[in-house]
């Protein structure tokens, strides 16, 4: 119990601020003591440490289909350990196993009562940066994930083989009580290719029919092309021979930079944006230097920061864009994409 009275005394030192009485951390705490008719704060806390048992963390268990692509992504490429597996081909009976990675743990499971395809696991890191800069010095082709950040922190998706998301968080770190978010913040990704910033300028704007799928579209998308000019539209041709517009080209300056409006899913009055900024990595062993892009969707305004919430998707298309740069296999899309169909 004393984690929530330790909460009761920040609120009672924040409530008593906005009358204009000041009190350290300690005087608060004691008078909490005081209230729960205690002597005082370490009194409190013994009399409460007995509720206070820890209890083991829950462990997300995660569906696979196949165990030798399950260890190849989760112990080769995330660099998790392999803790124990039960069952197995020459058993004749599903695998059950244990990953864990610090004190990330996650069971992962062939038996179908287990769990459902496409499920999802929260892991908490202390530098998301770090731990992408690690992943992309491993040879796994089926994943180039970048990092995003949000108002909750900073963020790096990466899809396994069976459509899971494994979801690696740095939570945003701050003493104050929190505070209602800025909702109009920009969704930003990076990627690192190895792509030219030629190479991944061209595929992001002249080969982005390779790339975008038609769960991002109105229905019966047949193409997807982007005007190479200032004014050019950004449009969509549909099987029934009409063109839906989505945006207008803004900024052209190949190889290190393109923005356009953004309508897609959206009120065309009140676009938002988006902007792309490409620049040069070292060569790092290879024949030629790659790049990092840095995308960004923002513009979000009063008129139409409501439609912001519909876009957080937008690193399931980027990841096929990379790959579309870096001359790699293009990842399918999560099944929970295709079977919701096309955005609000």
């Amino acid at each position: 119990m004393s984690e929530i009275h330790k909460r009761m005394a920040k609120r009672l030192r924040a409530d008593l601020a906005d009358r204009g009485i000041t009190l350290s951390h300690s005087e608060a705490l004691e008078l909490v003591a005081h209230q729960h008719g205690a002597r005082d704060w370490n009194t409190l806390a013994a009399r409460s440490a007995p509720d206070e048992a820890p209890e083991s963390p829950a462990v997300p268990i995660l569906r696979i289909f196949d165990r030798d692509k399950a260890v190849e992504f989760y112990v080769e490429y995330l660099g998790f350990h392999l803790d124990w597996e039960h069952g197995g081909h020459e058993l004749h009976t599903p695998v059950y196993a244990q990953v864990s990675r610090g004190r990330a743990i996650l069971h992962l499971s062939e038996h179908h009562g287990d769990a459902s395809p496409g499920g999802a696991a929260l892991i908490s890191v202390a530098d998301v940066t770090t731990l992408h800069d690690e992943l992309h010095t491993r040879p796994y082709t089926y994943a180039h994930p970048g990092i995003r950040d949000e108002d909750w922190g900073r963020v790096m998706v990466v899809i396994d083989p069976f459509h899971n998301r494994i979801v690696f968080h740095q939570p945003v770190v701050t003493d104050v009580e929190p505070r209602p978010v800025e909702a109009a913040a920009p969704i930003e990704l990076s990627y690192e290719l190895d792509a030219t910033v030629e190479e991944a300028f061209e595929a992001f704007t002249r080969r982005i029919d390779e790339w975008w799928h038609p769960a991002y579209a109105p229905e019966g998308l047949v193409r997807v092309a982007i005007q190479p000019e200032v004014g050019g539209r950004a449009s969509m041709l549909l099987a029934d021979g009409t063109t839906y517009t989505w945006g207008t080209v803004t900024l052209w300056r190949p190889p290190f930079e393109y923005a356009q409006t953004f309508t897609l899913a959206q009120d065309p009055e009140h676009p938002s944006t988006l902007q792309v900024q490409l620049e040069r990595t070292p060569s790092r062993g290879r024949r030629h230097p790659g790049s990092i892009l840095r995308f960004s969707h923002g513009g979000w305004t009063m008129a139409n920061v409501g439609d912001r919430a519909r876009f957080s998707e937008w690193g399931i298309l980027l990841d096929r864009f990379a790959a579309v740069a870096d001359g790699r296999p293009v990842p399918e899309v999560p099944a929970f994409v295709t079977e919701g169909g096309q955005p609000d």
